[in-house]
């Protein structure tokens, strides 16, 4: 009997072991079966049989042989930012939809501009949109603040004595807050495609079925680039009321249009950190671990980020909408 074949038997995985291995094994294990008995025999106990010990010895190196064998290493499997994507829309998909009577989306704008020299200003607002059971349509904006952004011009800034820079809050005692859009097209998604609420939560929750029926409304006479209409419509439908599901269905619509790219790592310029579905001048950043979309960003022709649009608050509840005093043309009826 070969007792290195046990070894093979048992472990088909192990590399063949090296002539210098299989020599010392061999000397240990027989030294091994001339003692063995011997101890046994005094002990008043009943004596192996060489072929026994042998087996018994043959376990015991096959696992030293084994613990001294180099395993390979295994490299682990790369994730494509396009599966990660997947991934998320899958979980948006399956998340739970809050219950409620309005739907709203509060979104903090901001902008990187000159107002003047040596500022480049950075804006910032807050922007809502809502919608209610009555086909009401809610929609105003807020200026919150104008500052500088670089070291450099928030020195000269101070040193000019820190004037007021606008649009901020305060800068426009009589109108606070304004309509920013036409709220009679609040729920367009692209030219000559304009659903009422419930037939926006009837789209369906799969690519190619969605994209099927978007393109239904598609009219060369309206809109004369096919896809950049579709990529518009799925655009408007990931920041819609449209179900979970349906907006899941979006992603994918939108990563698998052309001259569109998933990536990762992007830089987080305003805080937005997560996957972003990119497209010529911008992205859409969506949240790695729930799929909800965290907002969309502007980029320059360098791929800077100059302009964000971060979603604050979004989804249904009970509490209806209400646009700030003296707020002209801030709701209307679809």
């Amino acid at each position: 009997m070969n007792e290195f074949q046990v070894i093979d038997s048992v472990m088909p995985d192990v590399p063949p072991s090296s002539a210098d291995q299989l020599a010392a094994a061999r000397e240990r294990v027989f030294a091994t079966a001339q003692v063995l008995p011997a101890s046994r025999a005094r002990a008043g106990g009943r004596s192996w049989t060489g072929t026994a010990l042998v087996a018994a010895a043959v376990v015991l190196v096959a696992g030293a042989v084994v613990a001294l064998v180099p395993r390979h290493a295994v490299e682990p499997v790369a994730v494509t930012p396009m599966q990660k994507l997947e991934a998320a829309a899958a979980r948006l998909a399956a998340a739970p939809e809050a219950k409620g009577r309005y739907w709203r989306r509060d979104t903090e704008d901001v902008m990187r501009t000159k107002n003047g020299p040596p500022y480049k200003v950075e804006e910032r607002a807050m922007e809502v949109l809502a919608f209610g059971p009555n086909r009401e349509v809610y929609g105003w904006r807020e200026p919150i603040s104008s500052k500088p952004y670089t070291a450099e011009g928030l020195k000269a800034w101070r040193r000019d004595g820190s004037p007021q820079l606008c649009p901020a809050r305060g800068c426009d005692k009589n109108m606070p807050a304004y309509a920013s859009a036409d709220l009679d097209l609040g729920l367009e998604l692209a030219d000559g495609l304009k659903p009422t609420l419930t037939e926006l939560r009837s789209l369906p929750k799969e690519p190619a079925a969605l994209r099927a029926q978007l393109l239904e409304s598609f009219d060369s006479q309206v809109a004369a680039e096919r896809e950049a209409w579709l990529r518009t419509a799925a655009s408007r439908l990931i920041t819609s009321p449209a179900t979970p599901g349906t907006r899941a269905a979006a992603y994918l619509l939108l990563a698998n249009s052309p001259d569109v790219k998933v990536v990762d790592d992007i830089p987080g310029t305003f805080g937005l950190d997560g996957l972003a579905i990119q497209f010529t001048g911008g992205q859409i950043v969506i949240d790695r671990r729930t799929g909800q979309l965290l907002g969309e960003q502007g980029l320059t022709p360098e791929g800077v980020p100059w302009r964000a649009e971060i979603v604050r608050k979004v989804g249904w509840s009970d509490v209806p909408p209400v646009p700030p005093a003296k707020c002209v043309r801030c709701t209307a009826r679809l």
